[in-house]
């Protein structure tokens, strides 16, 4: 059977982008490094060491496709749009854990993925995760969604920015699977069957039928780049479940991947990384 003929199991949907950042270090020094970004950027490189996975975005001529291409990543819902430019995010990162930053974007609305944008054979995927974006956007992906594929389970993350409107709440009520972070308490009473509470650097909490159980991270004081680790374990769980795994096996290998994702600049090199930590690929279903 032809690879290309084989749906994943996850469909993961959301922006690509670059992200510049710029380091500051206790001697007063500073560095500036750009990498590939975009939530759904670093929810599927990681997610595809495990199992294959789809990815529906579009980015502009600028976007550097070839990198993507070396991963087991199904890109038939990849569109590079001509005469666009991909967005941009900037963050200056001030503090040694990384956890304080300060964000500014170039954020090209033209790109937003969209329901329209995802393949016909992508439509039958067991599971879908609609990354960070606009929650009107995401609420209709999920509507749409819904009506074609009623059986899909779907999961959902968003940012502080969004958190306060109203439209953010109804996608979350629409979700099997709510990512979390520990401070958005109004989302913490979404109608979610699975919740995954993000307590930062420290580990998370899952939440669901067997009840409350809570899985502790690895703190790593020299931290290295966190900028997308919160998407990595998203993308990593939602692969590991959408492939037979439990809840509680996912998210303990998703964390495990996180913390080994602060450790390098951007997301590209984790397959390397994963691959000498053979305990995060030796699963047991």
């Amino acid at each position: 059977m032809k690879l290309d003929n084989v749906i994943p199991n996850l469909v993961i949907i959301g922006d690509s982008a670059y992200d510049t950042n710029k380091f500051y270090y206790d001697d007063g020094n500073t560095m500036i490094k750009t990498n590939f970004g975009g939530s759904s950027i670093y929810a599927s490189i990681p997610a595809s060491v495990f199992f294959r996975v789809g990815l529906v975005s579009n980015a502009g001529e600028d976007f550097e496709l070839d990198k993507l291409q070396e991963f087991d990543i199904d890109l038939k819902g990849f569109h590079i749009q001509k005469g666009e430019k991909t967005s941009r995010f900037y963050n200056i990162l001030r503090t040694k854990d990384r956890q304080a930053r300060e964000t500014t974007a170039e954020y090209n609305e033209n790109l937003t993925a969209k329901f329209e944008d995802i393949p016909e054979v992508f439509l039958n995927a067991k599971y879908f995760y609609v990354s960070t974006m606009l929650p009107s956007k995401q609420k209709q992906l999920i509507e749409k969604l819904r009506i074609s594929n009623p059986n899909a389970v779907i999961g959902v993350d968003t940012f502080e920015g969004y958190v306060d409107l109203k439209e953010t709440i109804d996608v979350f009520n629409l979700a099997d699977i709510a990512f979390i972070d520990k401070e958005f308490s109004k989302l913490l009473h979404c109608k979610a069957d699975v919740k995954i509470i993000k307590l930062g650097k420290t580990g998370c909490i899952l939440l669901d039928n067997n009840g409350a159980k809570k899985f502790s991270a690895n703190v790593i004081e020299e931290v290295v780049d966190k900028t997308g680790a919160g998407d990595c374990l998203n993308g990593v769980f939602m692969n590991l479940v959408a492939n037979g795994y439990s809840n509680e096996l996912a998210l303990k290998k998703a964390v495990e991947t996180a913390t080994l994702s602060i450790n390098d600049f951007g997301i590209l090199n984790i397959k390397n990384k994963m691959q000498e930590q053979k305990n995060i690929l030796e699963l047991t279903r």
